[in-house]
């Protein structure tokens, strides 16, 4: 699904192959780390309180983008990371950190990885979902290396879900390209909303 994702907003010019190579090279790191915890403790207290921090992200882009998108904001929009160390620490925290909650709680690093390049990095939100996909390349991979070795992976589903998310990657990418990158955000922002609750009701 990245990958056939990737090539549909590459073609448009919405990867920063550069930043996505230093986040993935933090994911990899985070994805084995998440794996072996996964195994390892109880996952429902961590994903409670990821839970609310992905409302909280969610609710930030969602006024941000209504913000910007009633005209009230009309400067460009930058890091507030300054560039250098600083820069290069907060890119790898933040591949670690995706591939962590992603391999421990099962979830799309994208919830991480999209957040992290908007807010603190000031990419547009167009490429920061190229750039999550392509980043995310690797660090899926890694997660599911660690937890086909636990046992943890069915590959007779993953294989039809895997069909059905290539045709979605696509069309979910062409769409993205034709709307407007503050309405992509409040819906993003939305979209991280809703994936909040649904793990804050998951039993287990």
């Amino acid at each position: 699904m990245s990958l056939a994702s990737v090539a549909t907003y590459s073609s448009r010019g919405h990867v920063d192959w550069l930043l996505a190579v230093e986040i993935a090279a933090g994911g990899v790191i985070g994805a084995i780390i998440g794996g072996q915890a996964a195994a390892a403790m109880r996952s429902r207290t961590l994903r409670r309180v990821f839970c609310i921090f992905l409302a909280l992200v969610g609710l930030r882009m969602i006024i941000g983008g209504l913000i910007a998108q009633n005209g009230a904001i009309h400067a460009v929009k930058h890091s507030t990371v300054p560039d250098g160390v600083a820069r290069s620490l907060v890119v790898l925290g933040t591949g670690v950190l995706t591939g962590f909650f992603s391999s421990l709680l099962g979830i799309g690093g994208g919830t991480v990885m999209v957040p992290a390049a908007v807010l603190l990095l000031g990419v547009d939100q167009h490429t920061a979902q190229g750039v999550s996909l392509a980043a995310m390349m690797p660090t899926s991979l890694a997660g599911t290396i660690i937890h086909h070795r636990l046992g943890n992976v069915e590959f007779r589903v993953a294989k039809w879900v895997a069909a059905g998310a290539i045709i979605g990657g696509v069309g979910g990418a062409c769409l993205a390209s034709c709307l407007n990158a503050r309405i992509l955000q409040i819906l993003f922002g939305g979209f991280l909303v809703v994936i909040s609750a649904l793990l804050a009701m998951k039993k287990s």
